[in-house]
């Protein structure tokens, strides 16, 4: 005696794992974000997902619900993570133009010496 549901030998008959659970259980929250399934219908559909153990049983639980859209790429530019807060960003910045201040201090401070060295009345 065969499952229902099992016809054609598809292997409907076999015992699903938790993986396959759970991709139909990522495949009905993804129908109800897309607003194919209400809450309520989520809910009752995840608990038969959960408790099922055939793929039959799976099947009948998104047989309603399109297949996933391929995707071709992002509806919009990739923008890239921040990877450093603003704060740290203008500790940053603040650190580097300290030392150009200093570079250029030393730098002044050594055009001085040297003047005062050739010409002593400038400096």
């Amino acid at each position: 005696m065969t499952e229902p549901g099992a016809a054609g030998g598809c292997g409907h008959h076999l015992r699903v794992s938790h993986v396959d659970r759970e991709q139909s259980v990522e495949v009905l929250k993804t129908a109800f974000v897309q607003g194919r399934l209400t809450k309520d219908e989520l809910d009752a559909r995840v608990g038969q997902a959960l408790a099922s153990r055939t793929l039959a049983e799976l099947a009948v639980l998104t047989a309603d619900i399109p297949p996933a859209r391929a995707v071709s790429g992002p509806s919009h530019p990739l923008v890239p993570a921040r990877r450093r807060p603003l704060a740290r960003v203008a500790f940053g910045s603040g650190g580097c133009l300290a030392l150009a201040a200093a570079a250029m201090w030393a730098s002044l401070s050594s055009i001085r010496a040297a003047l005062a060295l050739i010409a002593p009345g400038l400096a």
